[in-house]
């Protein structure tokens, strides 16, 4: 998919992978986003596209002149979940909006998990006493 706009001057074509980007990038910035999720596979999306693309974080689609933005993305343990989702869709509307001129009608954020840190040493064998 694509973002096409057409002037008198001529066409302006924006990737949907430079969208992914923007969000991506702006996501990042918001306080407890720890990393991204690959959404779940849509079999029809696979088959219909036929590339891994439907394995990235963000799903982009253009409805008119609007365009839509959904995120996957994983947080930080003792953060809150509404919280860090109204900032990560703030901060990825602005970002969307200023880089490409276009406006963003909506942005879903779909917490697919809690990235729990592991202790150190768990996968060492633990000494017994006799």
């Amino acid at each position: 998919m694509e973002v096409k706009t057409s002037n008198e001057k001529g066409n302006l074509v924006i990737s949907e992978d430079v969208i992914s980007s923007i969000a991506i990038n702006a996501a990042k910035d918001v306080e407890g986003v720890s990393s991204f999720s690959n959404k779940p596979f849509d079999v029809i999306s696979t088959i219909k596209k036929g590339s891994i693309k439907v394995l990235s974080p963000v799903r982009v689609i253009q409805n008119g002149e609007d365009i839509s933005v959904s995120i996957y993305l994983n947080i930080e343990p003792n953060t809150k979940i509404k919280t860090v989702a109204q900032n990560v869709q703030q901060n990825v509307k602005e970002s969307i909006q200023n880089m490409t001129g276009r406006l963003v009608s909506k942005v879903n954020v779909i917490i697919a998990g809690i990235d729990f840190e592991e202790p150190a040493g768990t996968n060492e064998p633990k000494e017994t006493e006799n």
